[in-house]
């Protein structure tokens, strides 16, 4: 039977009856016309995404069941973003797709056929994955007959403050700066503590009847309790006396030390079902159990599946407050992007400047980035931080939401005493760094660092054909490339 594997799954009843397929992409050539000359300059070339119409033939046992199976074929078809897509009598090329349009079947008793429209916004086809071991100097052989971009992945022998590698004597990739003998390497950001959620030693419950005063992040502390899940998390397992508003159990515990200028990464999930409200809050305090900052998830309107990141800053007054990020996800007030996975939300905060991140990582991978950045200057905003709270809350009598808090990372924030004698490491033994270069992202033990691209570098692709690639600080990493072959 001639079918096709989409996103890695195959249906036993889906048959592919036809498939309009074009040799290579349209081309546009752009032509730059000059009077009194012949022809013209060529401007560009534009090649315009691959569109595949495919006939299908569904097979079942009745109308009944075919209509079941069109629900799943829709469960299984329709995604918002492109996904591998193989078809059988051409096993060894990949093309990444999605659906584009609607679907009329022709609907028989066991049986219908419809058109699929296929969209390819990658016009080229991919040939199986390859990968080999850089050391200092390799050359690469893109079999293909296009340029194709690699991902490479570098595990650090020792404390490096640069990363490159150059393709010949143009291109190259970089982040950091080489080092300097005449400058000296500082942590830009020195890990303060980390905070697994694998044990409630050293957390303590708050008191019954503590207010977090913030009417957004904020609410009573109830007499429920907290729990740890499979080893990994921490999430309710009681909230407690039923009361109105806001409530739910806390739990907190003193950092090591007051920290003045931050770098925080919580790792969080509220799974919203449209069935439950409800928030999950790291609170961060002064000595005097006032809020500094609220960093979490929140989904705030029942029958609803969004679950919001809200990051916040507060006077410890309540008075004045200042929002860094208060983001729905990329669709709007009805995405579901933040809440079927864990997340992870990052805080920085330098002198009077506050910035927010976001980013779930799927298959090492990141998605589901967004960053926001804000000035302010009030001076309450800059508060040292000595403590942290954990705050699980739902909202009067309406049902809970399932909601777990996953890691805390709390670094110091050295960017500030940055000058032109000091430079920063960026890796030290035994961290990992993937660049991906078609996604045109990097990464850090799992953290986006695309911030750290050197100026002048780019990400560039193989050429068809040799490249010759050479790693630099010679013997510092231990280097891979992965890449598919790319074909016309």
């Amino acid at each position: 039977m001639n079918s096709l594997t989409f996103n890695s799954i195959r249906k036993e009843y889906v048959s592919v009856l036809e498939r309009g397929r074009p040799y290579w992409a349209n081309r546009q050539v752009n032509i730059l016309k000059v009077a009194g000359m012949a022809g013209g300059h060529v401007q560009n070339i534009e090649t315009e995404p691959i569109i595949m119409p495919v006939k299908l033939l569904i097979e079942g046992v009745s109308k009944e069941d075919l209509q079941a199976k069109s629900e799943e074929l829709a469960e299984w078809l329709i995604k918002d973003e492109v996904m591998p897509l193989v078809f059988d009598n051409q096993p060894n090329r990949t093309y990444f797709a999605m659906v584009d349009g609607g679907v009329d079947p022709q609907e028989f008793v066991s049986f219908s056929i419809l058109t699929i429209n296929f969209i390819c916004p990658d016009p080229y086809k991919y040939g199986p994955e390859k990968s080999l071991n850089l050391s200092d100097a390799a050359t690469v052989e893109n079999e293909g007959t296009a340029e194709t971009y690699p991902i490479m992945e570098a595990t650090a022998k020792e404390s490096v403050t640069s990363f490159m590698v150059a393709k010949g004597d143009e291109d190259f990739f970089m982040i950091g700066q080489p080092f300097d003998i005449d400058k000296q390497a500082i942590e830009q950001y020195p890990e303060v503590v980390f905070y697994p959620m694998e044990s409630l030693v050293g957390w303590s419950p708050m008191t019954e009847g503590f207010f977090f005063d913030d009417e957004v992040t904020g609410g009573y502390v109830s007499n429920g309790t907290v729990g740890v899940v499979g080893g990994t998390s921490f999430s309710p397992t009681s909230f407690g006396t039923q009361r109105s508003g806001w409530y739910g159990p806390a739990i907190r515990r003193s950092l090591p030390e007051e920290i003045g200028d931050f770098q925080i990464t919580f790792g969080t999930s509220l799974y919203s079902n449209g069935n439950g409200i409800g928030k999950v809050f790291a609170l961060f305090l002064d000595e005097n159990d006032k809020i500094v900052a609220s960093i979490g998830l929140i989904n705030t309107r029942m029958g609803t599946r969004n679950a919001r990141v809200l990051v916040r800053m507060n006077d410890g007054q309540n008075y004045r407050r200042t929002r860094v990020m208060d983001y729905p996800g990329d669709s709007g007030s009805e995405s579901t992007v933040f809440s079927s996975r864990p997340l992870n939300i990052q805080l920085k905060r330098e002198g009077n400047k506050y910035s927010a991140r976001t980013w779930q990582v799927r298959d090492g991978e990141a998605h589901a980035r967004h960053a926001e950045d804000i000035t302010s200057e009030v001076i309450e905003f800059q508060r040292p931080i000595r403590q942290v709270a954990l705050y699980f809350a739902k909202y009067g009598s309406n049902p809970s939401l399932n909601m777990q808090a996953i890691g805390l990372r709390v670094r110091k924030n050295n960017t500030l005493l940055l000058d032109d004698s000091l430079i920063p490491y960026i890796a030290h033994a035994g961290d990992k760094i993937l660049v991906d270069a078609k996604k045109e992202l990097v990464m850090i033990n799992d953290e986006p660092r695309t911030d750290m691209k050197a100026f002048g570098a780019n990400y560039f692709g193989l050429d068809p054909g040799e490249n010759h690639l050479f790693t630099f600080p010679e013997d510092a990493f231990d280097t891979s490339l992965r890449y598919r072959p790319a074909y016309k």
